[in-house]
């Protein structure tokens, strides 16, 4: 088909022309993804150093507190909750560290501080290490990526058209009644290979930053490597497009994120409930023992007179 698009494209009079503009058109493509991942990391790294700007005041504080164990004068407790408060504009800190703030605004409790002051550190050790490597170090295979990623927008418009082209040009597909089950599997391809053409961008053009999306890489994947079966022939049209949709409908259910209420913290009032109920049976040499409850502090009883 390529080849064919190629003859007829030299039999035209303006053909060094119609060549040159779709050149020029690709290049502006390639040229305007890169400057466009170029910002975008610009505004990645940006946002990590505020957030890095904003929490570690808040980790210096929480640092002399320690020390101190957790007990300062009313001075120093106004400036942790201006700390806290200000933290809550920091981006790129967990929900789950978020919400471990709020509950020590509402109450600082000595516990809840301690296991906020491990769970900030941890965080901004872990910005602190991708804020010096991505500033500091190039490594031989990112150059070789920074290069060939921009390349994915250019990719999917020559893929697009390639596509449509074959459709319209060699199939035919808009002059043909779709009356029976052969005239329908060209359309079943024409969807299936749009979509392959959709993941393969995705996939394509993608940060590669951390692990957090790898279940969707790998969806994407697998709905893009679902296009191979079209290489049997027309026939296997309808099951590569079964396939990708089935893989399509699973993502919903398999990415979908858990509610901050279904995944507590360390330390949430949630998980110190279950904790303690595991640890009121505890198996010793093929026995149940059962620990004894913590002593009951005694209540004063509150009469009508206080």
């Amino acid at each position: 088909m390529l080849q064919r698009w190629l003859d007829n494209l030299s039999s035209l009079p303006d053909a060094t022309l119609i060549l040159l503009g779709v050149v020029a058109l690709l290049l502006a493509a390639y040229l305007w993804s890169a400057t466009e991942i170029r910002r975008s990391h610009e505004r990645h790294m940006q946002r990590v150093r505020d957030t890095l700007y904003i929490s570690t005041g808040l980790l210096g504080l929480l640092t002399i507190w320690e020390q101190r164990k957790y007990e300062a004068p009313s001075e120093e407790q106004h400036e942790l909750l201006k700390a806290m408060h200000a933290c809550k504009a920091a981006s790129f800190l967990s929900p789950q560290l978020q919400d471990q703030i709020r509950d020590c605004v509402k109450n600082e409790d000595p516990a809840r501080l301690a296991l906020m002051h491990k769970a900030l550190e941890r965080e901004c050790t872990a910005l602190s290490d991708e804020f010096s490597r991505n500033t500091y170090s190039v490594h031989w295979g990112r150059a070789i990526w920074n290069i060939f990623r921009p390349a994915a927008e250019p990719a999917a418009l020559t893929a697009t058209a390639l596509l449509i082209g074959y459709l319209f040009y060699t199939e035919r597909i808009t002059s043909t009644p779709v009356d029976s089950w052969n005239n329908l599997l060209p359309w079943f391809q024409a969807i299936s290979l749009m979509l392959t053409i959709l993941y393969a961008y995705l996939l394509w053009s993608s940060p590669k930053r951390g692990t957090s999306g790898a279940l969707v890489k790998w969806l994407s994947l697998l709905i893009a490597l679902c296009s191979l079966l079209h290489l049997i022939g027309l026939a296997a049209a309808p099951y590569a497009l079964a396939l990708q949709l089935i893989l399509f409908v699973c993502g919903f259910g398999l990415t979908g994120s858990r509610s901050r209420s279904e995944r507590p913290y360390a330390g949430h009032a949630e998980t110190d409930e279950n904790s303690s109920n595991s640890r009121m049976t505890t198996p010793v040499h093929g026995a149940v023992v059962e620990d004894s409850p913590p002593p009951v502090t005694p209540r004063r009883s509150v009469s009508a007179s206080d």
